[in-house]
């Protein structure tokens, strides 16, 4: 199932209580790799849009906040400043799958949000609740996570024309956004009555006041500012205006890319040059949006920079995608370049915020920037996930202690030895001393970037490495590669006790009648630490497959398991799972290789059901008890009893509570 699936909030909920009890994470990420504020003399926090956030750093809009887990594991990892996946008017988008390869450099072919409107509505809704009961109600909470280091702000993104944003759908999503009341009530609801302090919270009606406009690539100068004009005026937003690469000019982006990178299989689609903004042109639209912002109470701000089109020269994406969109190490030299040509010309006063490229390497350099929001996507993608974004902070720390800074804007006039120049340029200005030195500072880190051989082609054409083996249903290498590269928590850890035993399939007769096959099969399960997909947090990206070290692809050959036995029927023929209860227990349904197969416990026996064949098995020896024939057979039919010994086990392993997992924890109880 390539589409996606809101859980229950009460689920969601539940799991966040449970979890990092039971196995120490949440949602799977590690506890060793969240990030717990500290008290400490330095101060992260920073302003955007009036707002207070703990630091400066976030995930870009994009597939790590489309989904209220996704939000909540952004959180825990550091992020204060949420930019949420962009919505717009056609939320029914055919898009490929696998649609994001991180191989080395990173390509995407998906663009805009996945879940209808109403549903992306509920996510962000739900996402910020969890994240207000993991501060305010949650064992986990402590005086770090409420204080100031803990404020997190929320940005939603809009786009791509002025017709679809003015729709009455976008409106309507609009609206919630101003005031959530009826679907926090709506949530509130759902939670079990166990958690009481989590039901009692006042939870903010207003999850934000503040937007990032993200048009399509080569959307007019015009059709631009009616847009934002229209967002700060009738709908009294402060917005952020996302700028496209190559408003740089070819010349420029052309050199950067392939004679200073290296990167000469990259060619951009020519219509990203003919349809962009000129450079003069964006200038000016900035200019004139930031003096209609200012007249109303509002603000006006540029973010640097939508992601690079251009031609798919890799048979990664299926065919018939003749472009796709850059991102990584070669767009961050690019885009720093961008923004320190535009500061150069628009000064200080325009509020920036930078998503290229962003890794723990170079945050603390984008921060000295003065960059507000600094986000980041493609890196959030690579081995670890999440867990890479506590380095980011670690990084910032260290580099605030190395010039003596305690606040950002002293780390931002120290960190590039621009203070005094800066200091110079304030006075009488108007414009404080730090504002200065981040313009400064934008020319000191591009000119750095571009020096810098950790962008160039050469260090980044390696490719993860993989093993002459194949993923089958249980046992792999479990390196757990793949659980944190899935932006959706989507794939998950199940234990499972080894077992080891030989059965031999059954021959039944039209009649009825059986016998049992001559050869003697083995069926065996060598780890106790197994691996599982949750099919509806799963879009069939295909980033759990990049970095596996075997072949196959975890989200296909791992077992795939749906919430409900609508969903598990609907995403037929694809195979997969579904566990539901019965009333002395619990059933599984699969679907493999395209057959049904089912199998529940009842009085101390194994019903067994493989397409018309029905088994009665003792459940001790694994010897078959009756079988009866559900419909007629056309023929003579051997039925797998390994199969059965599968569904066992996967049933065993996915309800085991030891794990708290998106299947068991709707059996589980506060």
């Amino acid at each position: 199932m390539a589409e996606l699936v809101p859980a229950p909030f009460r689920d969601l909920a539940l799991r966040m209580a449970l979890e990092p009890g039971r196995q120490d994470s949440l949602f799977d990420l590690a506890r060793r790799s969240w990030y717990v504020p500290a008290d400490s003399a330095r101060d992260l926090t920073v302003r955007f849009h009036g707002h207070r956030a703990g630091n400066p750093a976030g995930p870009a809009s994009g597939p790590h906040t489309q989904m209220a887990q996704n939000l909540m594991l952004c959180y825990v990892a550091g992020a204060r400043i949420i930019e949420l996946k962009t919505v717009q008017v056609n939320d029914r988008l055919d898009i490929p799958r696998p649609c994001i390869d991180m191989t080395n450099v990173g390509y995407n072919v998906e663009w805009s949000q996945e879940l209808r409107v109403e549903e992306s509505l509920r996510e962000y809704v739900a996402g910020m609740m969890l994240i207000h009961q993991w501060r305010f109600a949650h064992p986990e909470g402590n005086t770090a996570w409420q204080g100031p280091a803990g404020d997190p702000v929320y940005d939603i993104s809009l786009g791509y024309d002025l017709a679809g944003i003015r729709s009455d759908k976008v409106q309507r999503y609009l609206d919630g956004i101003r005031d959530a009341s009826r679907i926090i009530e709506s949530l509130r609801a759902q939670l079990p009555a166990g958690m009481a302090a989590a039901r009692a919270l006042e939870y903010p009606a207003r999850i934000s006041d503040t937007l990032t406009l993200s048009t399509f690539h080569g959307c007019p100068t015009d059709e631009i500012e009616r847009i934002c004009e229209f967002l700060l005026a009738e709908r009294d937003l402060d917005v952020i205006v996302k700028m496209n690469p190559p408003t740089l000019g070819r010349e420029r982006l052309e050199h950067l890319l392939h004679d200073v990178l290296g990167y000469d299989e990259i060619r951009v689609k020519e219509s990203a040059y003919t349809a962009s903004q000129t450079f003069d042109e964006a200038v000016e639209m900035v200019r004139r949006l930031s003096a209609f912002a200012a007249a109303r109470g509002r603000s006006l701000g540029c973010k640097f920079s939508n992601t690079l089109e251009v031609v798919n020269h890799r048979d990664f994406f299926p065919a018939g995608n003749e472009v796709m969109y850059l991102s990584g190490p070669p767009l961050h030299v690019i885009t720093m370049t961008l923004t320190d040509e535009f500061r150069r010309v628009l000064g200080p006063g325009l509020p920036v915020s930078f998503s290229a490229g962003i890794v723990a390497e170079n945050f603390a350099d984008a921060v000295a920037c003065g960059f507000v929001p600094v986000t980041t996507c493609t890196d959030l993608l690579k081995t670890g996930g999440y867990g890479r974004l506590p380095a980011y902070l670690e990084n910032l720390a260290l580099a605030m202690d190395a010039c003596g800074a305690t606040t950002i804007d002293e780390f931002v006039l120290r960190h590039f030895g621009n203070e005094a120049e800066a200091r110079r340029r304030a006075e009488g200005s108007g414009i404080d001393a730090a504002a200065w030195a981040g313009v400064l500072n934008t020319t000191t880190a591009a000119e750095k970037a571009r020096r810098d051989p950790r962008y160039h082609a050469d260090k980044n054409r390696r490719v993860p490495k993989r093993i002459d083996s194949r993923l089958v249903l249980f046992d792999c290498l479990t390196c757990d590669k793949c659980v944190p590269v899935c932006p959706n928590d989507a794939n998950f850890v199940y234990p499972l006790a080894e077992r080891s035993c030989t059965h031999r399939d059954l021959v039944v007769q039209p009649s009825g009648a059986y016998r049992v096959a001559d050869e003697e099969k083995s069926f065996r399960v060598a780890k106790k630490h197994q691996i599982g997909n949750y099919a509806e947090f799963c879009n069939e990206c295909g980033n759990c497959d990049t970095f596996c070290p075997e072949y196959g692809g975890p989200y296909i050959e791992k077992p795939s398991f749906y919430r409900t036995e609508a969903s598990w029927h609907e995403a037929a023929p694809r195979d997969g799972f579904v566990v539901t209860r019965t009333e002395t227990g619990a059933r599984i349904l699969g679907r493999v290789r395209g057959g049904e197969v089912a199998l529940e416990r009842r009085d101390n026996a194994l019903v067994y059901r493989n397409g018309a064949v029905e088994v009665l098995v003792d459940e001790a020896t694994g010897a078959p008890r009756e079988v009866r024939l559900l419909e007629p057979l056309d023929g003579e039919r051997t039925i797998d009893m390994g199969l059965l010994h599968a569904l066992a086990g996967l049933l065993d392993g996915v309800l085991d509570a030891s794990r708290v997992n998106q299947i068991n924890v709707a059996w589980m109880t506060a």
